[in-house]
């Protein structure tokens, strides 16, 4: 008979991620995913292009930023996932506010085309 791990009692395996413990294999998805994101952002310069200035972006090596892509990251210090963590919200903000930018003035151009056409 198979029975539930004394680890893992109490806990849904249903539960949403915010409800369940993070482990440290969550850390370091988080971690590199945050770091895949961004290289796929930039990727349209060039894998070594995007790699370098990642690194630039998130204050990491390279070879880092490299290993992260492979998914080849073993371990991740707090400091370390929590200044990528914050960058990566700061550049999703950045994007956001441009964007809303860019909504504000399409619809500034499409109520001139409409009002200036009458």
């Amino acid at each position: 008979m198979l029975g539930i791990s004394p680890k893992r009692a109490g806990i849904s395996p249903k539960a949403p991620p915010a409800e369940r413990p993070m482990s440290g294999s969550t850390i370091h998805e988080q971690f590199q995913d945050m770091i895949c994101d961004e290289v796929q952002s930039r990727r349209g310069q060039g894998l070594k292009t995007a790699f370098i200035e990642v690194a630039r972006f998130f204050g990491l090596t390279e070879r880092r930023v490299r290993a992260a892509w492979h998914h080849e990251i073993r371990t991740v210090s707090a400091d370390e996932w929590q200044a990528v963590r914050d960058r990566r919200v700061a550049a999703l903000r950045a994007r956001q506010a441009q964007i809303a930018h860019e909504i504000d003035l399409l619809a500034a151009r499409l109520d001139e085309g409409v009002g200036g056409g009458r």
